[in-house]
């Protein structure tokens, strides 16, 4: 069985020897290469993390040891690397990777004009990146803070890609959840508020369709104190002539 984890809501880790994952510095030190997504992080940014500037004398030689103790509980292929820098093994999933490889295979299916292609693969990504922030047991540091960054911005992806594929699969209703689910994750999500517009259009609803226009404006003027880009106005000028709005 292989070691997964799971970084996406409280840190999980799950496979042979995860219960002897306890305390939380080497849970930190898993936590911090899992977001990493397979890239080698130093000793010292590792030591950084886990100590400031309360540093032991030999900081690389205490990281070294937390990741004795990682691979003696999870196996030697959990945690590559040597005293210069760690990561992780490839054959340890993370779920943030495994979402990011998903919506990347999305997005080109998409790209090549196969959109009912798209849509298994969005679907799984958007699923496994929305329970709850990503380590959301580790506070605000810079590093979860950046972390959670790219799995926002994976999020927008994978529901972008989930919407454009119901557009062009004629999934309308399909389409307009998925939209209504990007505006509740973000309201300042434009291209949302586009393709909402859109599928209400092209569902025959152009009254509620201009409806979310009106609605976006205010959200845009209040927090921003900005109009809707042009081609969102461009948009709402296709709808009002009652001309067809593009897939």
């Amino acid at each position: 069985m292989r070691v997964e984890v799971r970084v996406v809501g409280l840190l999980d880790v799950r496979g042979p020897g995860a219960a002897q994952v306890g305390g939380s510095t080497p849970r930190t030190v898993l936590a911090l290469l899992a977001v990493r997504r397979g890239r080698l992080v130093a000793a010292d940014q590792i030591a950084e993390v886990l100590w400031g500037t309360r540093a032991p004398a030999r900081p690389a030689a205490g990281v070294s040891t937390i990741v004795s103790r990682l691979r003696r509980a999870l196996g030697p292929e959990t945690i590559n690397g040597d005293r210069n820098g760690y990561r992780l093994g490839d054959s340890t999933w993370v779920d943030l990777s495994a979402a990011a490889a998903l919506i990347d295979r999305a997005e080109a299916r998409l790209d090549a004009d196969c959109p009912a292609d798209c849509l298994g693969p969005a679907g799984r990504g958007v699923e496994l990146l929305a329970g709850g922030p990503v380590l959301a047991d580790l506070g605000t540091q810079a590093w979860v803070e950046s972390a959670r960054m790219t799995q926002a911005a994976l999020l927008r992806r994978g529901r972008y890609v989930l919407v454009e594929g119901a557009l062009r699969t004629g999934d309308l209703v399909g389409a307009r959840r998925s939209a209504l689910a990007a505006i509740a994750a973000d309201p300042l999500d434009e291209a949302a508020y586009r393709a909402l517009m859109r599928a209400l259009s092209l569902a025959g609803q152009p009254d509620l369709a201009l409806g979310v226009y009106e609605g976006l404006r205010a959200v845009l003027a209040e927090a921003l104190g900005m109009d809707p880009a042009p081609v969102t106005r461009d948009l709402r000028r296709t709808i009002t002539r009652g001309r067809r709005v593009s897939l």
